[in-house]
């Protein structure tokens, strides 16, 4: 089986913690925080890399978006005073591997796995849609209450057909 982020990447998610830990502007320990996450993170690739099997693939590949993840933390760290939103995106990181632990290895019956699942991708989705709606209202000059109308019509769409796509695997 193929793992869903290469082990090749870690040097390139490392290389982006680093960047974001250098030139944010990141308290220390927001940034003990999300270097442990990202070690972590690294380390669970490295876990799931070496162990095979042949468990069932999850309804969506979330792994694989952390490089985009470490890209919005970089921006989220250029911000002055950033320590709040960090703290939000560190959700993100451990959330994920919840996620991907329970529907590749999750010991329960497929419905309730699914429905776990379908509540951890609502989560990381929403906290990433929240993320980027404070970036974009921290760095424009425009109205924020159009950037939270239009981010939430797109996150909500985006979000409900992640859902629907979870209630359809839960059906199969």
């Amino acid at each position: 089986m193929k793992p869903t982020l290469p082990i090749w990447t870690i040097p390139l998610l490392l290389a982006l913690l680093g960047i974001a830990l250098l030139v944010g502007n990141l308290g220390l320990a927001a940034k003990v925080l999300v270097a442990v996450e990202a070690l972590g993170y690294c380390g669970y690739l490295i876990l799931r890399a070496r162990s095979g099997g042949d468990a069932p693939r999850p309804v969506s590949n979330l792994l694989a978006l952390f490089p985009g993840h470490l890209l919005l933390l970089l921006a989220i760290s250029l911000l002055e005073g950033p320590d709040g939103l960090a703290y939000v995106w560190a959700i993100v990181p451990p959330a994920t591997i919840l996620y991907d632990l329970i529907s590749w290895r999750g010991g329960l019956r497929a419905p309730f796995r699914t429905s776990i699942s379908a509540i951890l991708y609502g989560i990381i989705w929403v906290d990433l849609f929240f993320l980027l709606e404070r970036l974009i209202a921290l760095t424009r000059e425009w109205d924020e209450r159009i950037i939270i109308v239009v981010l939430g019509v797109v996150g909500c769409a985006f979000l409900g057909l992640g859902l629907y796509r979870h209630r359809l695997a839960a059906k199969e």
